[in-house]
């Protein structure tokens, strides 16, 4: 099967019964912030959180009647499994996901809800996808493939000419790159409604298998990060045809730079976004003279974060701005001590969140005490004054920080 605009746009006919239109807009505050004008397609507000759920649909469209009587499989442990999952129920087909041992428990559960039925097998997602195959040898499920199948890029394309629709003055298209499924799809479509859109790919610099290729390197793709959601070694076969004809650059982003993206998505659009789905406005914030003077459209790609991450992130955001700051002062053994720093908080307008007094620790002597208070402050500029009457009183201050 060839894949061209008129595919994509019939197959976006067929699926958005059951797929949301999603949002595309303008963000006056980020673009403020860093300086260029930035539009955020929002997939994560999706059925299942995330943008698989139109790639899934589209290939059980294609489907015969005896394959969808037989059943699906896929090998996920993510965002693929709940879209499959979603649409399989929705057309009465029975969906079957593979999942690797260790698979966290909201995964697997939000699966089941669903509607898929949940194989636990193998130790990684290498192993699952082994069994994978044995399944299909013995039941004859048809798979569907995360991103390099035909179908599954058509309906990842849909993204593209929802959001050039709602926004065609897009200068620049920033794309998550995984197995490339969503950037083969996304591609041939900007390029088809925008001769002279710049459709760029957007990696984690731990998984940089697009960027080996492009740029003929061999960095070994491995680690954790933010975005393990395109955490993937290899870019799929069929994608690739598409990106290399599409496709005009990419971009390697660190964790630090998804991290601040996530928060600041939180702060100024009142979002939540995974990893993945940040990889857009950390390549912005990363290389932001690259991006003067352009419209930069981005995909947010799902919304399936864990929450003690983004709590993790979002505390590490406020410690970074100045906002939370745990203070260690040395102080002399005697009473009133203490009262000194609370009254300098609370003239300062400063909130105190924890205090740790200590009298044992064994690398100061015996005369003094260690204090460990954690307050909160307007901004840096706040926290250096009250600091510096602290020290006023002759009470030395280390800051411990969480960045």
């Amino acid at each position: 099967m060839n894949l061209n605009f008129k595919d994509i746009i019939n197959i976006h006919k067929k699926i958005k019964d059951n797929v949301k239109w999603t949002e595309t807009s303008f963000s006056s505050s980020i673009s403020e912030k860093i300086g260029v004008d930035t539009f955020f397609k929002f997939e994560n507000r999706q059925f299942t959180g995330a943008f698989k759920i139109r790639g899934s649909y589209s290939k059980l469209l294609s489907l015969s009647d005896n394959e969808k009587q037989s059943g699906v499989i896929a090998m996920s442990a993510g965002n693929h499994a709940q879209g499959l999952a979603f649409i399989s129920k929705k057309m009465n087909i029975n969906s079957n996901i593979v999942m690797p041992e260790g698979t966290p428990f909201t995964k697997i559960r939000r699966t089941k809800n669903f509607g898929g039925n949940v194989i636990i097998n193998g130790s990684n997602l290498s192993e699952s996808y082994q069994h994978v195959q044995s399944l299909i040898a013995e039941k004859g499920y048809t798979e569907v493939h995360p991103y390099n199948d035909l179908n599954v890029i058509a309906g990842q394309g849909t993204i593209s000419f929802e959001m050039l629709s709602d926004c065609n003055d897009i200068d620049i298209l920033l794309v998550p790159v995984g197995g490339g499924g969503l950037i083969a799809g996304c591609s041939l479509v900007a390029k088809a409604m925008k001769q002279n859109i710049k459709v760029i790919g957007i990696e984690s610099e731990l998984y940089p298998s697009l960027s080996n290729i492009m740029f003929n390197k061999k960095v070994k793709c491995k680690g954790s990060t933010l975005a393990e959601g395109i955490a993937v070694s290899e870019i799929g076969q069929i994608p690739l045809s598409f990106i290399q004809n599409f496709v005009d650059d990419v971009i390697t982003v660190s964790d630090k730079s998804i991290e601040r993206a996530i928060a600041m998505l939180v702060e100024h659009e009142k979002v939540v976004v995974e990893g993945a789905a940040a990889t857009g406005l950390a390549a912005l914030i990363q290389n932001n003279e690259m991006f003067k003077g352009k419209k930069v459209g981005i995909i947010l790609c799902g919304g399936n974060i864990d929450s003690k991450v983004l709590s993790s992130i979002l505390m590490r955001d406020l410690v970074r701005s100045g906002q939370v700051t745990t203070l260690t002062i040395t102080l002399p053994d005697k009473p009133g001590q203490l009262q000194i720093i609370s009254k300098i908080c609370a003239d300062a307008g400063a909130n105190v969140l924890d205090v740790e007094h200590s009298r044992f620790t064994m690398d100061l002597s015996a005369s003094v005490a260690k204090l460990n208070i954690t307050i909160e402050t307007q901004n840096s500029d706040h926290l250096k004054k009250i600091i510096e009457e602290i020290e006023r009183n002759d009470l030395p201050v280390d800051i411990e920080g969480l960045v």
